[in-house]
């Protein structure tokens, strides 16, 4: 499986990718709207190895896929497949020095298009912290309405210390996309 758009290629993650997991998970910036715990290099090693054996299962629901730019590792992309309500959750990370350029936009219209086109879901969904306008922008550009915001809901993990942060939910019907 991989997603070709105009600039990125969306593919899963290979054991070789240790670099770009710990380049997200470990980074406190790109982590800050995550309710993870930052990741040091074992963990992040651990984290790898489950996302390349999600790959195998059947059925699968785990898709998290490496974003690739021009051959270098940029960001993470991932859907969360839901069988039960025929649904899919999407999400992406993208490495700081990265943001700002459209990219965002473009791996959600990506990844809503495999969604609908073939998964064959009858709805997308992704989750949101409202602080990260960037996202919530992104999201409301590629279509999809803002259906809850849950106050305090999410329990974030930070070097220890737990918050309760705020969560914003998305969601865009196949029909909605003219399909």
């Amino acid at each position: 499986m991989k997603i070709e758009t105009e600039r990125l290629t969306l593919r899963p993650f290979e054991v070789g990718d240790l670099g770009i997991i710990l380049g997200i998970y470990g980074d406190d910036e790109i982590m800050r709207y995550m309710p993870y715990e930052i990741m040091d290099e074992d963990a992040a090693a651990a984290h790898l190895e489950k996302i390349v054996r999600a790959w195998d299962e059947r059925p699968q629901t785990d898709y998290e896929m490496a974003i690739v730019l021009g051959g270098a590792g940029i960001g993470r992309a991932h859907i969360l497949r839901h069988y039960d309500s025929d649904s899919a959750e999407v999400g992406w990370l993208i490495f700081p020095e990265y943001q700002g350029r459209g990219f965002a936009t473009e791996i959600t219209r990506a990844l809503v298009d495999y969604c609908f086109d073939e998964l064959g879901v009858r709805r997308v969904t992704a989750l949101c912290n409202p602080t990260n306008v960037a996202s919530c922008r992104v999201l409301e550009k590629c279509g999809f309405r803002r259906e809850a915001h849950f106050i305090r809901s999410v329990r974030y993990v930070k070097h220890g210390a737990v918050s309760w942060e705020d969560e914003a939910a998305y969601g865009l019907l196949r029909e909605e996309t003219g399909r």
